[in-house]
């Protein structure tokens, strides 16, 4: 979808969320790119007026300190941030935007009732503070984790996009009650026509094998007939600890 319709969908779920059923809208993102299209596009709605009046924390000391390079170095924005700053010379901030690092505030947000948004690491939901808000907030209805990166298989990410029921967090079997919902669109992954774009670079007939080892089984399958389409030939799925002589 278009950037417009992307950050539309965003701002419905923080609307349904934190609005109307009062609750914490949780957002697991990585700590370098990610967190910073979440905070630019909450950035854009609050300057058209759009977002609640609610808190939005960044719990993330990593994602705190990504985020404070970026805004060091706005040379290295694209046009449309660049533009962008005409209207807003800071679009990594904004009133009621506020960055954690300190372990005490993390545990009182979890502890406070208000509604407000997280914005955490890590994006899989494996390990960092997030965990702990998952803990603390996958058991109310009132709330929802919004799910907006790839979740590998095996991952708690990866089991509440399946939709399971329970599961265990630091030894606690919690039911899930909050509400999962998916924005795939702020997804950094490239898809396979973005993938073939970069490997046409080099002419088919002079790489003598490819090797796909990322990614589910099924998804390699279907990438590889997209690449033998494309002319390239030798390419192999190898097993986990299979071992390859190259030339």
């Amino acid at each position: 979808d278009n950037t417009e319709q992307t950050i539309n969908k965003l701002l419905n779920t923080v609307y349904y969320t934190c609005v109307e059923k009062k609750g914490k809208l949780i957002i697991p993102a990585f700590s370098l790119g990610r967190t910073q299209e979440i905070i630019y596009a909450l950035d854009q709605l609050e300057t058209a007026g759009k977002l609640p009046k609610i808190p939005v924390y960044v719990d993330s000391p990593l994602s705190t300190n990504a985020t404070q390079i970026l805004i060091n170095h706005p040379e290295a924005y694209n046009e449309s941030i660049r533009e962008y700053m005409k209207t807003d010379a800071n679009p990594f901030g904004f009133n009621g935007l506020i960055y954690v690092r300190d372990v005490e505030i993390s545990k009182s947000i979890n502890n406070s009732a208000e509604p407000c948004i997280i914005i955490s690491a890590s994006g899989m939901m494996e390990a960092g503070r997030v965990v702990h808000h998952l803990k603390n907030n996958l058991g109310d209805k009132k709330n929802t984790v919004l799910i907006v990166g790839y979740c590998a298989p095996f991952t708690l990410g990866n089991r509440l996009m399946q939709g399971t029921e329970k599961v265990k967090i630091y030894g606690e079997e919690i039911e899930v009650k909050a509400d999962i919902e998916i924005i795939t669109e702020y997804s950094a992954h490239g898809d396979y026509e973005e993938m073939i774009e970069f490997l046409m670079q080099q002419h088919p007939s002079k790489v003598k094998e490819m090797y796909l080892v990322h990614g589910t089984y099924e998804v390699q399958q279907e990438f590889r007939e997209k690449l033998l389409e494309k002319g390239f030939r030798n390419i192999r799925i190898p097993d986990e600890g299979s071992e390859y002589l190259i030339d």
